[in-house]
């Protein structure tokens, strides 16, 4: 059984496999091998801006997108496992205050549909009307059990108080180093439910 000392411990390992965007502003962080560098094109990006223009408040819910957009396939492999995508947004800030956007990332698999991950929102606060805002955050990452083909994947959910002028994704695979943290994240699908059953159990013995 859980006791009183375990569960906060559990809380913070919860926290820090679902945060891989904030643990560290390095690239080499994200993977051991950059896969892909992709700039979007200029009409993808304005159909980012025109479905965030045309968004009835509200009408977005937890697990959908305002626009998808969708790469290239490429041969993902065991080996490179995991796939982690990096997203960088630039764009101007509309008015004084804080910009928010938020992104689904995620892997469309050749005949499988599309495999969404988790990556926290990008934010900047206090900033100026007409200041440029740079924001970068990565996927959780994510291991498949067979070779196959994947494409990259990234749908707009919310964007506030920001013009987008430019998307790039980045696809990295492998492990980026042997800090206890990287390792943490590489798994992070387990170690999130081994953490949420804990809990689940913690809660019953109450």
């Amino acid at each position: 059984m859980y006791n009183l000392k375990i569960a906060p411990a559990l809380a913070v390992l919860a926290c820090l496999a679902l945060s891989p965007a904030q643990a560290a502003d390095k690239a080499t962080v994200y993977g051991k091998n950059l896969l892909q560098s992709i700039n979007l094109p200029v009409q993808a990006v304005a159909e980012f801006n025109n479905a965030v223009a045309n968004a009835k408040p509200g009408a977005v819910g937890v697990f959908d997108t305002l626009k998808d957009w969708k790469g290239a396939e490429f041969d993902a492999t065991t080996k490179g496992n995991p796939y982690v995508m990096v997203v960088k947004v630039s764009g101007l800030a509309v008015a004084d205050g804080n910009v928010l956007t938020r992104w689904q990332p995620g892997w469309t698999l050749d005949g499988d549909g599309t495999r969404s991950t988790l990556m926290t929102g990008l934010v900047k606060d206090g900033v100026k009307a007409g200041e440029r805002v740079n924001l970068v955050g990565a996927s959780a990452p994510m291991s498949f059990k067979d070779d196959r083909k994947i494409a990259p994947a990234l749908g707009l959910q919310l964007a506030t108080n920001v013009r987008i002028d430019s998307v790039q994704i980045e696809v990295w695979s492998g492990l980026g180093g042997s800090s206890f943290t990287s390792k943490l994240f590489a798994w992070s699908p387990l170690l999130v439910g081994l953490v949420f059953l804990g809990l689940f159990f913690w809660f019953r013995r109450g």
